[in-house]
């Protein structure tokens, strides 16, 4: 249903436009740079998740190796 609005609603724009093309080209450019700025931005969140994650674990490791220094040998 919202898919079927979402089209009449494209197709209406474009039969509007085709009066003033130049309204139409701008509208298709501002379209195709709002899905390439959520393409990035989803890059990002995902490189920004990998090297969190990567953080933790090395966190983690840093603190078993302190806390195995400070134990001492094992006897």
């Amino acid at each position: 249903m919202m898919i079927e609005a979402s089209g009449k609603a494209a197709s209406a724009v474009a039969t509007a436009m085709t009066g003033s093309p130049l309204a139409l080209a701008l509208l298709i450019v501002n379209v195709g740079f709002l899905g390439f700025a959520a393409y990035v931005l989803g890059e990002v969140s995902a490189n920004a998740a990998e090297r969190n994650k990567s953080q933790v674990e090395l966190i983690g490791k840093l603190v078993s190796d302190i806390r195995d220094c400070r134990q001492g040998p094992p006897r």
